[in-house]
C-alpha cells in the first residue's frame, strides 16, 4: 500500500493555461441539501469554488438560494421542488436537472439531501443518466445501500466517499469490523465494484481497482459533521477540471487534510470547525502549486 505524498500529487494538479476561460475548468453540478441541512450545502458549495471549479451550478431546495446566495456570491442556483418536510422530490424535478446534468462534467449528490423514498430515487435517476463522473456522497451514499447493482447501471465513473458507518451499511456490516479491517474492506468492495472508494477515518484510504493509498495528513479536529461536504465539494470540483477519478480523489483527500492540519496549528484541534477547513484551502493548494512550479523549473535545462 502506498502513501499519499505532496511530492508525487504535484504533477498531478494541471497548470492553468494564459488563455484559460470559466469553461476551461468545468461545469459542476451539486444537488445538495435540504430545508433542514442548508449547511451541507454550503460547505460543499464552498470547496467546489475553492477548488478551482470553473462553473458551479447548485440544485437544491428554494430556500437555499435565499439563505446561502450572499456568502457563495460565485455559484449559480437552480430552485427545485420539494416535499412538504423540505426534501427534494424526484420525478418532479427531471425536467429541470436535466438540462444541467446533460452540461455537467461532474456531478456531487448527497450532501444533506435527506433519506426520503423520493431522495432514493432521485439518486438512481441521475446514476442512470449522468455521462460524467458522479461523486456520492452522505445520503447519496444511503440511497444506493443494499442496491449496488452497479454493473446493470451505466457503468460511468463513479466516486464513493463514506465514513466507516456509510461504508457498513453499504455492505451490510458494522462499523467495528469495517474499521478492524479498513484495507481488506475497502480493496474487497472496489475488487467488486468499479467504483473509486475514499474511505473516510484516520488514514483515509483511496481505492480503485488493484490500486490504494492511505494518506497521512489530517488530524482529529476534523472529526466534525461538515468536514466530509467540504471533501466531497473539493473532490467534485477536481474531477469536473478533468482530473481523473483517482486522481481526483488523491488530490482532494491529501489537501482536505493538509488544510486540516493548517486550521489545527492556527485554531487547535478542539475548537477548528469545518468550516476553517475553507479558510485554509488556499494556503494547501498554494503549497502544491508552488512544489509543482518549483519541480518544473528543476526539469528544465
Amino acid at each position: 500500500m502506498q502513501e499519499l505524498t505532496l511530492s508525487n500529487l504535484c504533477d498531478l494538479l494541471p497548470r492553468r493555461r494564459r488563455d484559460a476561460h470559466k469553461g476551461s475548468f468545468g461545469r459542476l453540478l451539486c444537488i445538495t441539501g435540504s430545508q433542514s441541512m442548508p449547511g451541507a450545502c454550503m460547505l460543499s458549495t464552498k470547496a467546489a469554488l475553492r477548488s478551482g471549479a470553473g462553473l458551479v451550478t447548485v440544485a437544491t431546495v428554494p430556500e437555499n438560494p435565499m439563505r446561502l446566495a450572499a456568502a457563495l456570491p460565485e455559484a449559480m442556483w437552480l430552485s427545485c421542488e420539494t416535499d412538504a418536510d423540505g426534501f427534494l422530490k424526484n420525478q418532479e424535478n427531471h425536467a429541470r436537472l436535466l438540462p444541467h446534468l446533460t452540461r455537467a462534467d461532474a456531478v456531487l449528490i448527497g450532501c444533506g439531501i435527506g433519506q426520503t423514498p423520493d431522495t432514493k430515487r432521485l439518486v438512481h435517476w441521475v446514476l442512470e443518466h449522468a455521462a460524467c463522473p458522479v461523486i456520492l456522497d452522505a445520503d447519496g451514499l444511503n440511497a444506493v445501500a443494499g442496491c449496488i447493482d452497479i454493473e446493470q447501471w451505466t457503468g460511468n465513473d463513479w466516486i464513493f466517499t463514506p465514513h466507516p458507518g456509510e461504508m457498513a451499511r453499504l455492505i451490510g456490516s458494522t462499523v467495528s469490523e469495517v474499521q478492524q479491517a479498513r484495507f481488506e474492506t475497502a480493496t474487497q468492495f472496489v475488487q467488486r465494484y468499479p467504483v473509486t472508494l475514499v474511505l473516510k477515518g484516520a488514514g483515509t484510504l483511496v481505492a480503485r481497482g488493484q490500486d490504494i493509498c492511505r494518506n497521512p495528513t489530517g488530524n482529529p479536529g476534523i472529526s466534525r459533521g461538515g468536514s466530509g461536504d467540504v471533501l466531497a465539494g473539493m473532490i467534485a470540483a477536481l474531477a469536473a477540471q478533468g482530473l481523473s477519478s483517482w486522481h481526483a480523489a488523491c488530490i482532494g483527500v491529501y489537501l482536505h487534510g493538509m488544510a486540516g492540519d493548517l486550521a489545527a496549528a492556527q485554531y487547535a484541534e478542539q475548537a477548528m470547525l469545518p468550516s476553517d477547513l475553507l479558510h485554509c484551502l488556499p494556503q494547501a493548494f498554494l503549497q502544491l502549486e508552488q512544489l509543482r512550479d518549483g519541480t518544473d523549473s528543476a526539469r528544465r535545462p
